[in-house]
């Protein structure tokens, strides 16, 4: 089983990584523009599921038309995975603080912070779903997408509370420190289902 410490020293070893990820984190923040990031990151996790390959590809080998097509696949994907969880989580603190008549305080927010800890696995396992035959329909059978999540959770529980520990630390840089975050997440879970990961 690869440690978090093997996949970062991997993917941040590799030469070229810093201008590839540099044009990733500027689209991130350009609302519309980012669907390209997000469709090389999709990109980047067929890759390694066809040839175990952990280099971020060329910006320069993909068609604009594939960026953006992938790109809408995993917005989706994020919308339906975290947004939605997020909002959930949100609501139900506004109505538990509006119950308690405000006697909760912070504690009654607890839900969100239990649907951002938990949307990022729902997010890889539809996300793997989806590579296993790159059938999109599969990343939509959210009974198996929950219940599989649930079992990953003690393996993503690190990388994803590190995740938002940089995102929220480097809010004014969010579209970078969101495209590295994702990045590394893909590509950790990706690892996981890799014997012999070297």
């Amino acid at each position: 089983m690869p440690s978090l410490e093997a996949v970062c020293a991997k993917l941040f070893g590799r030469p070229g990584w810093i201008p590839k990820v540099l044009w990733g984190g500027a689209l991130s923040f350009v609302p519309g523009i980012n669907l390209f990031a997000l469709g090389y990151l999709l990109t980047y996790a067929l890759q390694i599921r066809h040839n175990r390959n952990f280099d971020l590809p060329e910006w320069s080998d993909m068609s604009i038309g594939e960026l953006f097509m992938n790109g809408l696949k995993l917005f989706a994907l994020l919308v339906a995975y975290i947004g939605v969880p997020l909002f959930v989580g949100w609501l139900v603190g506004i109505l538990l603080f509006l119950f308690s008549f405000g006697l909760l305080g912070i504690v009654a927010f607890f839900p969100i912070a239990v649907a951002g800890f938990f949307s990022p696995m729902l997010l890889l396992r539809a996300l793997h779903a989806y590579l296993r035959h790159e059938e999109f329909a599969d990343a939509w059978n959210v009974r198996v997408i929950v219940r599989s999540a649930f079992t990953d959770w003690k393996y993503l529980a690190l990388p994803i509370v590190t995740f938002w520990g940089v995102f929220l630390m480097a809010i004014p840089v969010y579209g970078l420190s969101f495209f590295i975050g994702m990045w590394v997440l893909i590509a950790y879970s990706s690892a996981l289902r890799i014997k012999n990961f070297s």
